[in-house]
C-alpha cells in the first residue's frame, strides 16, 4: 500500500509540474506548483515531500501582540525567509487537544510559509488550557488581522483568515467584524459550526439532522467535554455548577435525589446532559437562561451571516464526530450566490487526514484536497 501511495503521489507531482511547465510562469502555473508542493506537507501518508528541499526554511518567532481591547495575546509567527512582500493569514485553532508545538500545527504553518505566506497563529489561553469556548476570542482573531496589516513585509491587500473546528467558526465571526470585513481577502474554514445551538442539540441528543432526516451521531469525547462545560457554566447557581461538574465531567455517581435538589435551570441542564431525543433537546435548550441563549447566538456565524463579505472556502470531514458536517453544508447554502467553495472529504478524521480508505478512493480524495488547496492558494496569493 505504501509503495502504491508513493507511486501515486509521485505521479501527481509529476503531472502538476508538467502542466505547470506547459502553462509557463503564469500565475496559474505558479499556484499549481505551490499547491502540489504544499499538500504532501499536511498529509502524512504521502511519503514524497519535496517542499523542504525547494524552499528555504521559514523564520519563526514566538511572542505577543496587543489586541484592540488591550490584552496581550500569545502568538506564533512564521515568515518566508526573504525580503519580499507576501500575503498573510491569521490561523486560529481555538479549542484543541494538542499543544501549540504539535508537529501537525508546526508542519502546516511551515508549509504555508514555504509557499510564500506569512502565518500568524494567535492563541486563546482559555481555549488552549481550559478546553472551553471563549466568546472574546473573536476579538483575538480580528486583532490578529489588524496586527498583520501593520506588519512590514505583508501585502495589506492579501490578508486572509483561517481556522479549524471551533477556531474556524471564530474566524468566520471575525470576518464579519465591521472593522475588517470589507478587507478580508478570504476565509478558509475547516470543520466549522454554523449554529452552535444546533450543535448543542446534536451533542445532547446524539443525532444529526439535515433537511428533515435525522440519523444517529456519536460525538467524540472532547466535543462532549467542551459543550458539557459550556452548558454547566451557563447555570447561575455556583453550587449547582459544581455538583453537575462532578457528575458529568469528573465521572462521579449522581445521587438518586439529585434532580429534585436542583433549580429549574439546573434540572433542565441535568436532563440535557443525561441524554434526550432531538425534539426534547430543542425544547429544553429554549428553557435555559436568556443570557445563555444570547451568548450562543453571539458565537454562531449564522446570526450575522449576511455580514460575511469575503470569499469563503469550507472543508469538512463527511463523518466528523466533533462537529457534524451538516454545519458546513448549511453555511455553504446560506452563502449560495456569493463566492463560496465547499469540499467534503472521507480521508479526514475531523481535521487529520488519517482515515483509512481504499487506494482508489484515496487518490480521488487527494485530488479533491489538491483542488481545494489550489483554490485557497489562488485567493491567498
Amino acid at each position: 500500500m505504501r509503495k502504491a501511495v508513493q507511486r501515486g503521489s509521485l505521479a501527481l507531482l509529476a503531472a502538476v509540474v508538467a502542466v505547470s511547465a506547459w502553462v509557463g510562469v503564469s500565475e496559474q502555473g505558479n499556484t499549481a506548483v505551490r499547491t502540489a508542493l504544499f499538500v504532501p506537507e499536511i498529509v502524512g501518508r504521502i511519503p514524497v515531500k519535496l517542499q523542504p528541499y525547494l524552499a528555504k526554511e521559514p523564520l519563526y518567532q514566538r511572542g505577543v501582540f496587543q489586541a484592540e481591547d488591550g490584552r496581550l495575546i500569545e502568538m506564533d509567527l512564521y515568515t518566508p525567509d526573504d525580503d519580499k512582500t507576501h500575503p498573510a493569514v491569521a490561523l486560529f485553532f481555538g479549542v484543541i487537544p494538542a499543544s501549540r508545538d504539535d508537529p501537525r500545527i508546526v508542519g502546516l504553518a511551515k508549509g504555508l510559509a514555504r509557499s510564500g505566506i506569512v502565518v500568524l497563529i494567535p492563541w486563546s489561553e482559555v481555549m488552549l488550557s481550559e478546553r472551553r469556548m471563549e466568546p472574546e476570542a473573536v476579538e483575538i482573531v480580528a486583532s490578529a488581522y489588524l496586527f498583520l496589516e501593520e506588519m512590514e513585509g505583508v501585502d495589506k491587500e492579501r490578508i486572509g483568515l483561517a481556522g479549524f473546528c471551533v477556531g474556524a467558526s471564530f474566524a468566520a465571526l471575525a470576518a464579519q467584524d465591521e472593522r475588517i470585513r470589507d478587507r478580508v481577502a478570504y476565509a478558509n474554514l475547516f470543520g466549522a459550526f454554523y449554529d452552535v445551538r444546533d450543535v448543542m442539540v446534536s451533542v445532547t441528543s446524539r443525532t444529526r439532522e439535515y433537511e428533515g432526516a435525522i440519523e444517529p451521531w456519536q460525538p467524540r469525547d472532547d466535543t462532549q467535554e467542551v459543550f458539557t462545560r459550556h452548558l454547566i457554566e451557563a447555570l447561575p447557581d455556583a453550587r449547582e455548577q459544581e455538583v453537575l461538574r462532578r457528575v458529568f465531567l469528573d465521572g462521579e455517581t449522581a445521587p438518586a435525589n439529585l434532580p429534585d435538589s436542583l433549580s429549574e435551570y439546573g434540572r433542565v441542564a441535568y436532563r440535557l446532559l443525561s441524554g434526550v431525543d432531538r425534539d426534547e433537546a430543542e425544547e429544553l435548550l429554549r428553557q435555559l437562561p436568556e443570557s445563555f441563549m444570547e451568548e450562543l447566538a453571539a458565537i454562531s456565524p449564522s446570526t450575522r451571516i449576511d455580514r460575511l463579505k469575503a470569499p469563503v472556502l469550507l472543508m469538512h470531514d463527511r463523518e466528523d464526530t466533533a462537529i457534524p458536517a451538516v454545519e458546513s453544508k448549511r453555511m455553504a447554502e446560506s452563502l449560495a450566490g456569493g463566492d463560496v467553495y465547499y469540499t467534503e472529504f472521507s480521508i479526514f478524521q475531523h481535521v487529520d487526514p488519517t482515515r483509512p480508505v481504499p487506494f482508489p478512493e484515496l487518490i480521488r480524495e487527494m485530488g479533491k484536497l489538491y483542488l481545494h488547496m489550489y483554490n485557497v492558494m489562488r485567493v491567498a496569493a
